[in-house]
């Protein structure tokens, strides 16, 4: 009976992979569900307390709260980690934050389970902009300037993925980073299609929508991906959201240049 975790279900991602794994035909499925609120998770998925396919349970409780935790992410063959933020401020480290629990949790788990742990597989979500093998259709003096908006948010992911990257060494976990371009529309749930680029071009932005989906199969394709940074590119129409992602660098702009 395969246990998918997904640590943070309310926001855009961890809506999109959640309502791909309701509808997806995976056998005597499990699904673990960590959220800082159950009543607003409720309010999006009412489903969730009346009729699915699968075995459901919802924990209420912060990313710190370690025996929650280790409850929620016991027994886990696939971990999507969909705790973020896309405010950049001066100091941003929910990324590095929520690895190093998820780190020592598993260490844990091992410690207890002893030759009866299984590694799972944790699925990142990180950026095409800190991708340097696949290329987005943008000017570089416009990438440079969102990379320096938003730096607080990028330095956090870095710091999480070499966090990711030396507990695979140890044998802990086995890490997929999944980096999307612009991802938009948070709360669409029409898919148009997607594809994975791990050198080359890709789109600018695709739909959260299609970017759950594709962040569900790489999990599925551990084998073929497990260790590696994959890109994310839409294949079909993309509903461009330009007010939401504007106002995110201008607040990244803000706490570079304000000094308060």
């Amino acid at each position: 009976m395969p246990v998918h975790t997904i640590l943070g279900a309310t926001g855009g991602v961890g809506s999109a992979i959640l309502r791909c794994l309701l509808s997806s035909q995976i056998p005597d499925l499990r699904i673990n569900i960590l959220v800082r609120s159950k009543s607003k998770l409720l309010q999006a998925f009412p489903q969730l307390e009346s009729s699915s396919s699968a075995i459901i349970t919802v924990f209420e409780a912060p990313i710190s709260n370690e025996a929650t935790l280790k409850i929620c992410v016991k027994g886990a063959s696939t971990i999507y980690v969909c705790v973020a933020t896309n405010h950049a401020s001066r100091k941003v480290d929910i990324a590095l934050a929520t690895a190093a629990r998820l780190v020592e949790t598993l260490s844990h788990l091992r410690k207890d389970e002893g030759s009866e742990y299984k590694t799972p597989v944790v699925l990142f979500n990180r950026s095409l902009a800190l991708n340097s093998d696949v290329q987005m259709p943008i000017p570089g003096f416009a990438k440079r300037f969102m990379v320096f908006a938003v730096g607080a948010i990028y330095e956090d992911l870095l710091k999480a993925g070499a966090l990711y990257a030396k507990a695979e060494k140890d044998g802990l976990l086995t890490c997929i980073t999944a980096d999307p371009p612009g991802l938009m529309d948070p709360k669409g749930t029409k898919a148009t299609g997607y594809k994975f680029v791990q050198r080359g071009k890709t789109t600018a932005s695709i739909n959260y929508a299609d970017f759950g989906i594709a962040m569900v199969e790489l999990g599925q394709r551990r084998e073929e991906f497990g260790g590696k940074i994959v890109g994310v590119s839409a294949t079909g129409a993309v509903r461009i959201v330009i007010l939401a992602n504007l106002w995110i660098i201008f607040l990244g702009l803000k706490s570079r240049l304000v000094p308060f």
